[in-house]
């Protein structure tokens, strides 16, 4: 793997790290609603040009970056770019730096299938309730997220993959995302139907704190 650099209005990256700082720096510094100044949209624009994916590009050049509230993560800001034919669509920093592979882009469809099912276990606790983990008090809803356990989620959906025809397959089954649009979902039903079916079989919800779901996530990386 070469070593990362890159150069954006002629300032030089030697870490992707670095470069997401000066990114996560511009877009907290502005608020929702807010079109960035000239000196960070130029940066901006630059950047999206050298690194983004053809598909949020179109073809098209970059006119103005703005900032908005993300629509799934309420407390979350994301970018916005404008194109030269007027369309608009959100875009993130994080993927143009780390692209997603597509095993991502899977397991993200197949958090799509079963949603419903893991918010209606979320919400038919009554609170205040206990962490199925430490047995920690657990207020509110707000303080309380779904891990899935015996199997991990992870596991599930690449065990799920490989038995229903692999991940190029399965990735030629996930919907295009529309401009503006955070669904990441499976075209064909089927597939749908069979992943809510292995998922309720082979794998079991519980509610933990927020911080003990973040750490476990953390540790499997």
């Amino acid at each position: 793997m070469g070593k990362f650099v890159i150069t954006i209005q002629d300032e030089t990256f030697f870490t992707k790290k670095s470069l997401a700082q000066k990114c996560k720096g511009i877009l907290n510094s502005y608020k929702d609603g807010d079109r960035l100044n000239m000196f960070d949209e130029e940066f901006m624009i630059d950047f999206f040009t050298q690194l983004a994916k053809s598909h949020k590009l179109k073809g098209k050049n970059i006119v103005e970056v703005d900032v908005r509230k993300s629509k799934k993560y309420r407390k979350n800001l994301q970018f916005w770019i404008k194109r030269e034919d007027g369309t608009k669509t959100d875009i993130s920093y994080i993927n143009c730096i780390w692209p997603r592979k597509k095993i991502d882009e899977i397991s993200d469809a197949c958090r799509r299938a079963v949603e419903d099912i893991v918010t209606k276990y979320k919400f038919n606790h009554v609170y205040p309730t206990i962490s199925d983990l430490s047995g920690q008090i657990i207020a509110s809803s707000d303080e309380a997220e779904v891990d899935h356990y015996d199997m991990d989620f992870v596991d599930l959906v690449n065990n799920w993959v490989y038995l229903n025809g692999g991940e190029e397959y399965i990735y030629s089954k996930i919907n295009e995302t529309e401009d503006g649009s955070e669904i990441t979902e499976f075209t064909d039903s089927e597939l749908t139907d069979s992943f809510i079916k292995y998922h309720n079989s082979h794998s079991h919800l519980r509610i933990l704190t927020i911080d003990e779901n973040r750490k476990r996530k953390k540790s499997k990386r």
